[in-house]
């Protein structure tokens, strides 16, 4: 077992700190999961992507991931 870490984002009220909080968890190894709140999730750290986790019902919840071929 290991740490996991989710972000609660709100498109209509951005958190502008949040880019630099996922940096740093994407350094550390750990899973990083959003939950989007509002109509549009955050913008991914470059040579990543949101992937939608199409198992929950919510349809909202996302993981980071490296891009294909990076």
């Amino acid at each position: 077992m290991g740490k996991a870490q989710i972000i609660w984002y709100d498109s209509d009220n951005p958190d502008s700190s949040l880019e630099q909080k996922v940096k740093k968890v994407v350094r550390s190894g750990e899973p990083i999961f959003l939950y989007r709140c509002g109509g549009r999730v955050s913008p991914p750290p470059t040579g990543y992507c949101w992937r939608m986790m199409n198992e929950h019902p919510s349809m909202r919840i996302y993981q980071l991931e490296l891009k294909d071929g990076e």
